[in-house]
Formats: C-alpha cells, structure tokens, sequence
C-alpha cells in the first residue's frame, strides 16, 4: 500500500526526535495540517497545533492559553535533578509568564533593546563577524556553526552583560545543557550534569550582579541595578536572555548560510544588491525558522477548530508548521528571498502579542550583518558536499550542529 494512502494518525506518527523529522519534519507537518491539523502526542503529553490560524488565535489569547508552565520539562525530573536545581535560584522566567507579572520582568529589559542600543549594538556585531572571519579566511574551509554563527551573538551579548570573554566556555555549555534539560529525553545522569551547569551560570550571573552594584559600569547588568527586579530575577531573566538569544540566532544564522549558499544564484543577487538582504532574512526566519516550537497551557477547557481542549492541557505551538501553511502563504514548501519585498512580515518567527521576542531586532540585525560580510569576504562561498549534516535534537531550538563550507 502506498505510504500516502496509509491511514494517518498524527499523534503516533510525530515523533519530533527522530533521524527522519529532526532532518525535515515539514513533510509531516503538511500532511498533518491537511488530514489532522490538531492532534493529541503521548510522547510530549500535548495538543499540537499545526495551522497558521489556530496558532494565532492561541497567541492572541494569553488569558485561554497561558504561558506560566510553558518551560516544563519533556519527561518529570528525579529528585536527584530537582535537588541540584535548587542548588540555584526559585525559577523566574519572561518567557512562562503571563500579565502584570510579565509585564513587570519585561519592562526594565526593553531598555537594553532600544533603538540607540541596538545601534551600538550592530557596530560590535559587525567588529566581531570580521574578527571571527579574519581568524579562519586563509584557511579556505570552516565549519560556520562553531566558528562564527555560535561565537559571534555569544560574544555580543556577553559585551553587552560586560562579560569577559574568557568565560564564553561556560555560558556556551551552560546553554547546550539548558536547552537539553528542557526539551530533549535525557538519562538522569546527563539531567543532573545538565543541571548543575545551568546552577553554575546562575551564580556566576550572581557575583557579577554583586560587582555591578558596588562599581557600575556602562553594560546592561549595570542598567537592570536602577530596576525594580529581585537577584534572583535578575539572574534567571539574564540566563533566559544569554541562552535564549545567543543558541536561536546562531541557528538563523547557520540555516540562513546554507539555506542561501547552496542556492548559488541567490547567494551572488546578495553580493550584487545587499539591499535584498534583510527580506532574505525574513524568508529564512519564515521557511525554517530556529525557534520552532512553543507550549502554552490552557486555564480552562476550551474549544480551537471545533475540537475541546481540556483544562490545564499542554498545548505545542508548531510555528515551523504554521510559517509552511499554504493557506497564508502561496507556494509557502518553495523558499523564495522576494516574498516579503512588497507584503507585510507577518510570519512567526518570533511569536505574536504580548510574548514577542523581545530580541527580535537584535537577531535580525546579526543575521543581516552575518550575511553582508560573508558574501563580501568569501564571496565564493560553498557547502562541502557529502557532508552529514545533523539537527540539534531539541524541540525548542531548530538548526545545525556542524556545517562545513569552503572557497577557493
């Protein structure tokens, strides 16, 4: 019988951990929103929601639909695990928190992405890409994930903290283990290590916070000191921000090179108009984009598309599924840079309403930045054929583990 008259059921058929999805889950997600666009996983004990319209609705309604319980982890934590988180901090988190308590942690942080810092902010982004190009231009071959989509947002937001760049190492292995415990099956002893590296970042956010108070300093951690924000917020909102921003933007990053460099002809209409970048930009973030997920949990039983939802029920945001959906963009399975020349940005990239990434500008601009350097550095840029090429298997986070490129 063929695969695609078989009979369909989503919820045993989403296996988003898997070789197969991990490497393209759009596949699946088409079919999904065309036979059983909302479905129930065992695997992640959730609804998942795969249409443009119904993710929206969900966005737009935060009262139905909260984002309090949103980080909860794949599987329970041991106790084990749970006794070295509280080695930490009480958890505090802009991302799974909803109304005046939201709008209160986000507040003093909007400062830091003001349009005069981000403007400062792009000339460090634009210094650093050229230093990290500068260390590996002669040797005619990278892997662009660990030598420069990684490193360039880590080392912007670590300048922006005032954070030595000697302590890189840790925030970077901090962010890795965060983003597992969170969202990917782990064993316990890979939990506990992830845990304690999550508790070492906190306090090490901790003294910083300390220092700043006795000697500020012209850095955002100095700023947050004339807030109204406890330590411990202060420590799990800088986490949220460094983890958060820097793993999602290297993965635009990455996906944005080789998303345009194995398409030659599009690669070389950058380097001849630069001014097509930015909505090349917006159609990487809408065909692919890093941050693909997302859960909320409903606050009563509620009904979406004529299906009931109960009370305090996870519900998956697939906004790589709903960025695909045809009813809202045509030809949305082909990636095409003009898009967005002459229609709004509308895509969901970075969430909708009150829970907008706050970074959105600031991602965008490394990216845009990225891209304007490498296609006039290396502007024979090319993909290493035959290379495996592997996702990081998480459900928040979508992009490459390793991509080599080489030029003449």
């Amino acid at each position: 019988m063929n695969k695609q008259t078989c009979p369909f059921h989503a919820g045993k058929e989403y296996q988003p951990f898997s070789e197969e999805q991990l490497d393209n889950p759009y596949n699946f997600y088409r079919r999904a929103r065309n036979e059983e666009p909302i479905f129930y996983s065992e695997l992640l004990n959730a609804y998942v929601i795969t249409r443009y319209d119904d993710v929206l609705e969900i966005l737009k309604n935060p009262t139905v639909f909260s984002s309090e319980k949103s980080l909860q982890a794949i599987g329970e934590f041991s106790p084990e695990v749970i006794n070295e988180l509280r080695q930490g901090f009480p958890v505090v988190s802009l991302i799974s928190s909803d109304g005046d308590k939201h709008k209160r942690l986000r507040a003093p942080l909007q400062k830091a992405f003001a349009p005069q810092r981000l403007t400062k902010a792009e000339e460090s982004i634009r210094a650093t890409a050229n230093q990290l190009v500068d260390n590996f231009i002669h040797k005619g071959t990278v892997d662009i994930m660990s030598e420069f989509a990684h490193p360039l947002p880590l080392e912007v937001i670590l300048k922006m903290y005032g954070v030595p760049l000697d302590k890189m190492p840790l925030v970077k292995k901090a962010g890795n283990s965060t983003s597992a415990l969170f969202s990917t099956p782990l064993t316990l002893e890979r939990q506990i290590e992830c845990a304690r590296n999550y508790v070492a970042l906190q306090n090490y956010l901790a003294s910083l916070i300390e220092e700043r108070r006795s000697a500020p300093g012209d850095d955002l951690i100095s700023e947050l000191q004339t807030s109204d924000l406890t330590l411990p917020e202060q420590v799990l909102l800088l986490c949220e921000i460094v983890i958060a921003g820097h793993k999602t933007t290297a993965s635009l990053i990455g996906t944005a090179v080789k998303l345009l460099v194995e398409n030659s002809h599009i690669w070389q209409s950058l380097q001849e108009n630069p001014a097509l970048i930015p909505t090349a930009v917006e159609e990487v973030l809408r065909y692919d984009t890093s941050a693909p997920t997302m859960i909320r949990v409903t606050t009563q039983e509620t009904t979406l598309s004529g299906l009931k939802i109960p009370e305090d029920s996870r519900v998956l945001l697939l906004y790589g599924s709903a960025n695909r959906d045809s009813k809202q963009y045509e030809n949305g399975e082909n990636f095409d840079i003009n898009r967005f020349q002459n229609a709004p940005v509308n895509h969901l990239a970075f969430s909708h309403g009150k829970h907008h990434c706050l970074g959105y500008n600031l991602a965008r601009r490394h990216a845009k930045v990225a891209i304007e350097i490498l296609s006039t550095r290396i502007p024979n840029l090319r993909i290493v054929p035959n290379q495996e090429l592997n996702h990081i298997p998480t459900l928040l986070d979508r992009g490459y583990q390793n991509l080599k490129l080489e030029w003449d």
